[in-house]
C-alpha cells in the first residue's frame, strides 16, 4: 500500500508488504526519525513538518529523546505526504521540479502552493489529483 512512500521515510518496504502490516504498523505509529526522512523529502524545516503532518514540535523532540513513535494519524499523514512526492517524482522525473512545483501557486488550488494545502488529508487529495490531471494531459 505505502511501502515505496515508507521507505521514503527511512522504513523497509517488507514492513508495508501488505495491507494488514500497513494498518498495523500505521497503528502503532512510524518511528520519530520519519520526521528527519520527511523534512529532507520535502525540503522543509523540523517546524514546517510538525505542523504539516498535524503534531506540536515540543512533543516531536520529545519522542526524539526516547525513541518514541508519531500518532497514528500524524504516522498517516507523514505516508501521504512521502506518496504525493513520490507520485510528482515519476511525473516530474527530478526531485529539484517536484519541490518547485509543490512550493509555486496553483490556480486550481485557489493561487497557493499545493505544499501549502496539505496540512489536511483534503489537501493532499487535491494535489495529487492535480500531478493526475498534468500526468494526463488535462488542464491543472
Amino acid at each position: 500500500m505505502y511501502a515505496s512512500a515508507y521507505q521514503m521515510l527511512g522504513g523497509e518496504q517488507s514492513e508495508m508488504a501488505t495491507v494488514e502490516k500497513s494498518i498495523a504498523l500505521i497503528r502503532n505509529g512510524l518511528p520519530v526519525s520519519a520526521l528527519e526522512h520527511g523534512t529532507r523529502l520535502l525540503g522543509v524545516t523540523k517546524t514546517e513538518y510538525a505542523r504539516l503532518i498535524g503534531v506540536n514540535l515540543r512533543s516531536l523532540q520529545r519522542k526524539q529523546q526516547t525513541s518514541g513513535c508519531l500518532s497514528p494519524a500524524a504516522s498517516e499523514h507523514a505516508l501521504l505526504l512521502a506518496e504525493l512526492v513520490r507520485v510528482a517524482d515519476g511525473y516530474f522525473a527530478q526531485r529539484k521540479a517536484t519541490l518547485r512545483w509543490l512550493n509555486q501557486p496553483v490556480v486550481a488550488l485557489g493561487n497557493v502552493s499545493p505544499l501549502s494545502v496539505c496540512d489536511t488529508y483534503t489537501g493532499i487529495h487535491l494535489a495529487m489529483e492535480e500531478i493526475n490531471k498534468l500526468k494526463y494531459g488535462l488542464t491543472a
